[in-house]
């Protein structure tokens, strides 16, 4: 199982990686406030978008440092490793370039590893019960019709990647501890996302 953690649970990700660890899945860290610098900078300095991009991984790595230090949970930069493991994606990025736009951002990533993987299934732990759909939270939407809705609490390029790639996703609110527990079991609640 592929799980990524959202920047935005960094003051739960002690719990959730308690949790994580019995499972043993291999984590993509989002960007959090690390990736928020990059951004200010982005806006502030005019560095190019690439520059940005390439920034933005590597706050992803900081981010996936500090969950591996706080968690005992080993950071690799290779898949094959034994897990759990904190997948730091910046030399496979090199390899295997994404777009490089602030619409690609660690969910397309995540998206991404799941395919290397074989993966069919990733979870994505944020900070909401789910996409939502006129105001309101949905059990279940399709990746062409999250294409329609515009911003989520997805990135923008991730549906086109599950449509690509053959690959759903779950988005599931890690700030409830039995959520992630219940997902981790394949009990899931909060809003799958299907290709």
């Amino acid at each position: 199982m592929l799980v990524k953690i959202g920047g935005s649970l960094l003051e739960y990700s002690r719990e959730i990686l308690k949790i994580l660890k019995k499972y043993d899945p291999v984590i993509v860290p989002g960007g959090g406030v690390f990736a928020e610098l990059v951004r200010r900078i982005y806006s502030g300095y005019g560095i190019s978008e690439k520059a940005a991009h390439r920034m933005a991984i590597l706050a992803m790595e900081q981010y996936g440092l500090f969950l591996s230090d706080i968690s005992g949970i080993p950071s690799s930069y290779e898949l094959g490793n034994s897990r759990p493991f904190i997948f730091l994606p910046s030399r496979l990025l090199e390899e295997e370039p994404l777009k490089a736009s602030w619409d690609v951002t660690s969910d397309t990533i995540a998206c991404h590893v799941a395919k290397l993987l074989g993966e069919r299934i990733f979870i994505k732990l944020t900070d909401v019960d789910g996409v939502l759909v006129r105001g309101r939270y949905v059990k279940e939407i399709s990746a062409t019709e999250l294409l329609k809705i515009g911003t989520t609490c997805v990135d923008k390029e991730l549906p086109k990647y599950l449509m690509k790639y053959g690959i759903n996703c779950w988005v599931v609110n890690g700030k409830r501890l039995e959520n992630v527990d219940r997902a981790m079991r394949g009990n899931i609640k909060g809003t799958l996302i299907s290709h």
